[in-house]
């Protein structure tokens, strides 16, 4: 087996040379994703800068131990796979509303009966996820995407409070950002249609995954040739 294709091996071992860029890659990658749901949630509900900061440093923890999880499965939790665990926008909109309204002692509480009621569907998502068309995730998904827009425009002004809320030099910082994912996008599509094709993974179909709580979720990017697994992903989030 060439060098080259242990990068799309499931049990490849990667040159040291290439490991540590991709590895350094995948971390960058999640730390945005990760802490950005936790710095909305903290502005729009006005947490206080230590909680805040506190509430960072948990998610990075839970977020190694879920991967590590992945990595390493205990029991039927797990999946042995590469899986970056982090926080997900599925429910922060969800959450701003509860912290909002409620204050953090019922929104941490709500996280907790949440990931209890989420783990054990999973466990069970064989026997129901038949039933919910593709058309229905499309839609929750759409839908989520839709009630951030409110929150992500007073990010691209400048935050909803802050005193150059709208002024030229945000407006500017926000236009930037936005082309640059745009094009970035765009370019990646049109290089991934042009390059030839690339080895593939071939295993058997994955079971439903279980979710410890409401904030996890898990983008797979490889399958399992294993029949052991159980994967911490969210089976909602589709």
């Amino acid at each position: 087996m060439k060098t080259s294709d242990n990068i799309y091996q499931l049990d490849g071992r990667v040159p040291l040379l290439q490991a540590i860029p991709f590895g350094l890659q995948h971390v960058l990658a999640m730390f945005v994703s990760n802490i950005t749901p936790i710095i909305i949630l903290a502005n729009v509900v006005g947490i206080e800068k230590g909680l805040t900061a506190s509430l960072i440093q948990n998610c990075m923890i839970i977020a190694s131990i879920g991967t590590l999880i992945q990595l390493y499965p205990v029991w039927k939790i797990g999946s042995r796979l590469p899986i970056v665990m982090g926080i997900s926008f599925t429910f922060l909109s969800v959450s701003i509303s509860i912290g909002a309204s409620q204050g953090m002692g019922t929104l941490m509480g709500a996280v907790i009966v949440g990931g209890i009621v989420e783990g054990l569907l999973g466990l069970c998502a064989k026997y129901w996820l038949k039933l919910i068309p593709h058309i229905v995730a499309a839609t929750v998904v759409t839908s989520i995407g839709f009630s951030l827009l409110p929150i992500g425009a007073n990010s691209f002004a400048g935050g909803q409070g802050a005193a150059d809320f709208g002024s030229a030099q945000n407006w500017i910082v926000g236009s930037v950002t936005l082309l640059t994912c745009l094009l970035t996008s765009l370019l990646n599509l049109t290089w991934a249609q042009s390059s030839p094709s690339s080895p593939s993974i071939s295993c058997p179909p994955r079971k439903p995954s279980v979710t410890p709580a409401p904030f996890a979720a898990a983008p797979s990017s490889a399958r399992s040739t294993r029949p052991k697994w159980a994967a911490l992903s969210a089976a909602t989030d589709l």
